[in-house]
């Protein structure tokens, strides 16, 4: 009876629903240089700020604190973090029910070239069953969708048993540290939703990172006598070669039921300074992906795939006497933890149920391939987490980024269906 009357709750406001996603695609969230520089998020954080305290929500307002936030492996020091606030809104329940987090970041990458855009960046504009503008997708259309599933339930006039928790983070596109800094603070749950674009399937996994910098040496001279030096592109090559070999046998013996196989991707190269002469140095920039293990703490694995890099590295240093002699420069300058919550899990377990009475289909539960903000709530809060959110993930960080209306109406369905069912009501 109470999924009937949330249909019919989300059916008979859709328009106010629209405009207010609409709303926030039209004010300018970006960060700026990957947060390093700082990010626009304020003016979309009013909004969500407003709404949740007219829903009677308690609101904690702060910014992230690098001396907080320090201790945690992967945290993204140095950004410029003033005016950029954090918005938690916290509804106490009566008691004896389960807590939930709805986590979602206001902050968007920038939109590029804007005469590349159809329409305005910003537009918001509708057209047809699709919502288009810059985070549309990445994820303002989720964050919406958490804080109007409340309204919903608002509007039934139920009251939860448990706590709900909203957090609208700053500066997941830099890395995390808004998550990070709810942490920090305490902020913790029976369970979590990432809304993370997932085109409304459910993903209790997703891939570790790691960025490695790798730089080698040379000796430069003319390369009319290139004899007498030494290529420095050359012999980082031959690393990279045997970086590939490392990821073939990834592929070959490392299997998830959930997720793709372990990858490395060269990203970037630079080496050499003219045609004419023999490059002194050679700079590598990798970025590769990792699973979860079973039974494993995050950081062991960590420790495993990154020593198999160094590993690869050092086959190629004991086999060149220059190398040897002059071995390259390893550096993690970048990296998250992969997570994972057991499909078996009630968390895992009740949103299937849900999703499957509200699309009157069977649950799609996979893996995401990259990473997100799931990876610090399970890892440092210890909280059960999935991502589950509307949109497809390949309209992230795109031109003519848009999100379809229908998934993000069933979407605000799914997310008050679900805070019912695992919060609990008041009979």
């Amino acid at each position: 009876m109470v999924r009937v009357q949330v249909k019919e709750i989300v059916r008979q406001n859709k328009d106010a629903y629209i405009d207010f996603l609409s709303a926030l695609v039209q004010t300018d969230t970006q960060v700026i240089g990957h947060g390093v520089l700082g990010g626009n998020e304020r003016a979309g954080q009013e909004i969500i700020r407003r709404k949740l305290q007219q829903m009677g929500f308690q609101i904690d307002e702060f910014c992230v604190d690098d001396e907080k936030i320090k201790k945690y492996p992967g945290a993204n020091l140095g950004h410029k973090n003033d005016g950029r606030p954090n918005i938690v809104g916290v509804r106490k329940g009566t008691g004896g029910g389960k807590s939930l987090i709805l986590n979602g970041h206001i902050d968007t990458m920038p939109f590029g070239d804007r005469e590349k855009w159809a329409d305005d960046p910003f537009s918001g504009q509708v057209k047809g069953d699709v919502l288009y503008g810059l985070g549309s997708t990445d994820m303002k259309a989720s964050l919406a969708a958490m804080v109007l599933a409340a309204e919903v339930i608002q509007t039934l006039g139920v009251r939860l048993k448990g706590d709900l928790i909203i957090q609208s983070v700053v500066d997941e596109e830099g890395g995390g540290n808004g998550t990070l800094a709810c942490v920090e603070r305490g902020y913790r749950a029976d369970a979590a939703i990432v809304g993370e674009p997932t085109q409304l399937h459910i993903q209790p996994a997703h891939m570790g990172f790691l960025f490695h910098e790798i730089t080698v040496e040379g000796k430069s001279l003319h390369s009319s006598q290139l004899w007498e030096g030494v290529n420095a592109i050359d012999k980082a090559i031959k690393i990279y070669q045997s970086l590939k070999e490392l990821e073939h046998q990834w592929l070959m013996t490392e299997r998830h039921p959930l997720l793709p196989g372990q990858t490395i991707n060269l990203g970037e190269i630079k080496g050499g300074i003219a045609g004419s002469v023999v490059p002194g140095s050679c700079t590598l920039k990798t970025c590769l992906h990792y699973q979860p293990k079973p039974n494993e703490p995050y950081e062991t694995t960590r420790e495993r795939v990154h020593q198999q890099v160094l590993d690869a590295i050092d086959r190629v240093v004991k086999g060149d006497e220059w190398l040897r002699a002059h071995p390259p420069k390893v550096t993690v300058y970048q990296e998250g933890f992969p997570f994972e919550t057991p499909v078996s899990h009630p968390l895992v377990q009740k949103v299937r149920d849900v999703l499957q009475e509200v699309l009157q289909e069977e649950a799609v539960i996979e893996g995401m391939p990259a990473g997100c903000d799931a990876r610090l709530l399970a890892g440092f809060a210890d909280i059960p987490t999935i991502i589950l959110g509307c949109g497809d993930p390949r309209q992230c960080h795109c031109i003519d980024e848009s999100v379809p209306i229908d998934q993000f109406l069933l979407l605000i369905e799914v997310y008050a269906n679900f805070i019912i069912s695992w919060c609990g009501i008041e009979s």
